[in-house]
């Protein structure tokens, strides 16, 4: 079979074959297999699904299956992963998903191991009452949770009472780790913590920030649509949803710099620091560079950006990013080079310090986080970012200001970090903090938090 005449859901069996949470970025790993499928969009949808909603799959799966988890072979086991996820989660025909998930078994096993897989799935699907069922009328415990208004709804129990054990249900109709629900419910409410939970599950949007150094969204949008491309303004972010992609590193207007790829809450971070033309703007997590830049359209390109990072490797993403987007002020150094420029350097008007983080607030586009992350990490990253502010602190002017930000939205990361600092370095005070929440309404949206500190004169 040639790779081009991959089903997509054979290009995802090739994906999840290769995946390790522990090492793998799954966007990674589908750019180096799209190549296999015509059917991107479906490679995309079918090994993020499986990801994200492995926890419950694997459970379905041990509850109908005479064979332990354990003892069935990984390459049968993501067949099965595979066929379960659209059974639930897609309205794909029970027929047609049984019977390529029975032929893949059957091409990459044996015979009896296709006849295993069907069993399986036979067992599912008549387990399977109503895909579509009414959240808010059905058993709890029989229905999983779609959205937040239907749910696929089985005629056996599959999930912990919602009443009763509120953060082992969550955690096991989201395939989310408990201690992180845990900590979700002890910030915020239970609707709030079950809208993270639905968010952190959603296919998430794209969207494009215009490049304002040539055009705003308003043209932007215009420009899309006479390339025939399904799009729509998302006005009160001054920003354009790309509502089906295809490969946007193909796009001409992506390619002639009219446009960066950003979550909406990622893009409202700037703003907050409100960066003048004129200003020198330390960036010292930069990489990939879409906050730099966004800082070089904001202030006109008028100014001085430095632009580092601790991983070198990176610092090549940066360079493309600028000069596809005709850029000029951004200068970026190796981390090494940075260090011993510094004293020459600063002081500088603002800081940047995007830091590491446990990426709570992404799930929805970093899945594989969910089954690697643990309380450690956390706290290991939380020492991480108080070096990286404190560090950021001694660079920063009398009357410049410093903007911390994460993709998380723990607190343990956020508030708790800016106040530790605070309480330490009395030359700074408090400007504003924000916690943007993921979102899975029309304009959905990622995690983030920002804070924006002053130097005192």
């Amino acid at each position: 079979m040639k790779a081009s005449q991959f089903s997509s859901r054979r290009a995802a069996w090739e994906v999840l074959s290769h995946f390790n949470a522990a090492k793998h970025n799954t966007a990674e790993l589908i750019e180096k297999f799209s190549g296999k499928t015509a059917e991107r969009s479906g490679l995309v949808d079918i090994t993020f699904g499986v990801i994200r909603n492995s926890v419950f799959i694997d459970s379905l799966i041990t509850q109908s299956s005479i064979r332990p988890i354990k003892n069935i072979p990984e390459k049968i086991l993501n067949c099965l992963r595979i066929a379960v996820y659209e059974l639930v989660f897609t309205e794909q025909a029970d027929y047609a998903i049984v019977n390529e998930a029975v032929s893949l078994a059957k091409q990459i096993g044996s015979k009896k191991a296709g006849g295993f897989v069907n069993a399986v799935l036979r067992k599912i699907c008549a387990s399977i009452k109503n895909r579509t069922a009414d959240l808010n009328k059905a058993d709890s415990q029989k229905i999983l949770p779609l959205s937040p208004d239907t749910g696929c709804e089985f005629n056996i129990d599959i999930l912990p009472d919602a009443k009763k054990q509120k953060a082992e249900y969550l955690s096991c109709a989201f395939s989310l780790p408990l201690w992180l629900i845990e900590q979700w419910l002890e910030q915020f409410d239970y609707e709030k913590t079950k809208n993270i939970c639905f968010a952190s599950n959603r296919r998430p949007s794209v969207y494009a920030r215009p490049n304002k150094l040539k055009l705003n969204a308003e043209e932007l949008l215009k420009i899309l649509k006479e390339q025939e491309i399904d799009c729509t303004l998302a006005e009160q972010h001054k920003m354009v949803k790309l509502n089906k992609t295809g490969d946007i590193a193909k796009n001409d207007s992506f390619k002639a710099g009219l446009f960066t790829i950003q979550d909406l809450s990622s893009s409202s971070v700037i703003p907050l620091l409100n960066p003048q033309p004129g200003w020198k703007i330390f960036d010292i997590c930069a990489a990939p560079g879409t906050k730099t830049a966004q800082i070089a359209e904001v202030i006109d390109d008028k100014g001085v950006i430095i632009a580092t990072d601790k991983d070198d490797s990176r610092l090549n993403k940066i360079n493309e990013n600028i000069q596809r987007l005709g850029i000029t002020s951004v200068k970026v150094l190796s981390y090494d080079v940075f260090l011993k420029e510094i004293d020459r350097l600063s002081p500088a008007d603002a800081v940047l310090v995007d830091v590491p983080c446990s990426n709570t607030g992404v799930l929805a586009k970093r899945p594989e986080v969910r089954l690697r992350l643990n309380k450690k990490q956390v706290e290991e990253l939380a020492k991480i970012q108080a070096e990286l502010l404190k560090f950021a602190s001694s660079l920063v002017k009398k009357g410049g200001k410093i903007c911390y930000s994460t993709c998380s939205i723990l607190k343990q990361e956020n508030n708790d970090v800016v106040d530790d600092f605070l309480a330490e370095a009395k030359g700074f005070k408090l400007e504003s903090q924000h916690i943007f929440l993921p979102r899975a309404d029309e304009f959905d949206c990622d995690g983030a938090f920002a804070a924006i500190l002053i130097k005192k004169q």
